[in-house]
């Protein structure tokens, strides 16, 4: 991959991030909103951690809390590492959590500066929230940084800037669905419907149908910011995945929604991907029909 020597990239990781109470409320789309209760403060408070695969400690860890209508946050320290195909880990280091500063809120996305961890150098960071339990950071990542964790990383076959992050006080069988190579497109659909689900109440207060999300341009913007690759069909309100049964469902008041993709074939048996406004993404079959 050749880039040039300037070219700063995003590493999405899992810490959370803090904001300030900045933020533009843009008029409902297509939708008549009913008074909403939503807090966008609120929506960001709470312990945010990163565990490896099979782990229940965290390597990663940030804290949010409110004062005075800003947030204000704390991080942990980490040493980065790659495995694999490249998903990003890390080691959690023993010096104390330090405050992460001019915390600020955009289109339902968090910014705020990072003092960093070699052999990262921190800067702006960017928090993207992909429901009320699920998110990922952005990280700018020098080429010169990234080539020195991609040598501090020998068994690493590449570098898949993306770590997730959850919410601390989510139950253990919520784990969340490793996406794979198959699948792409079925579970990119999936976390882009619940980060423009999200960016969608943060601006109007209620949650909208599909044909709605796609009328607000979210969809298609989402897909652009946060993925190198979307469904090719994704601007379709008919039939978003040829092949799948994509249902959206919305409380009568807009402040929840559920979705299920599923395969048109055999459908009774056939496995599913479902979520919610948490942005946790399951995977699972019909009782009485076996998985694979």
């Amino acid at each position: 991959m050749n880039l040039p020597g300037n070219t700063m990239t995003y590493l999405m990781g899992m810490v959370a991030g803090g904001i300030a109470a900045t933020m533009i409320v843009a008029p409902a789309l297509a939708q008549t909103s009913p008074a909403s209760t939503f807090d966008p403060v609120s929506a960001f408070v709470g312990t945010w951690t990163a565990t490896k695969p099979n782990e229940n400690t965290p390597f990663l860890t940030l804290k949010l809390r409110e004062s005075g209508g800003k947030l204000i946050g704390m991080m942990s320290h980490f040493k980065i590492g790659v495995v694999g195909t490249g998903r990003i880990v890390g080691s959690q280091l023993t010096a104390a959590e330090s405050p992460v500063s001019d915390l600020t809120v955009s289109e339902g996305e968090l910014g705020f500066v990072w003092s960093g961890d070699p052999p990262l150098r921190g800067g702006q960071v960017r928090f993207v929230a992909q429901g009320t339990k699920v998110a990922y950071l952005l990280i700018p990542v020098s080429i010169e940084e990234m080539k020195k964790i991609m040598s501090d990383s020998p068994g690493a076959s590449g570098f898949i800037p993306i770590i997730w992050m959850r919410r601390k006080s989510e139950t253990e069988n919520e784990k969340q669905q490793e996406n794979s190579a198959e699948r792409w497109e079925i579970t990119t659909e999936a976390s882009l419907i619940n980060a423009a689900e999200f960016q969608y109440r943060f601006a109007n207060g209620i949650y909208a149908d599909y044909s709605t999300l796609l009328r607000s341009g979210l969809l298609q913007g989402t897909g652009a910011r946060q993925f190198t690759l979307v469904p090719k069909n994704i601007q379709s309100a008919s039939d978003p995945l040829p092949g799948y049964l994509l249902r959206l469902m919305l409380s009568p008041d807009g402040s929840s929604y559920q979705f299920l993709i599923q395969e048109k074939s055999s459908a009774d048996c056939a496995p599913g991907v479902f979520s919610d406004e948490t942005g946790v993404i399951f995977e699972g079959h019909t009782l009485g029909c076996s998985g694979k």
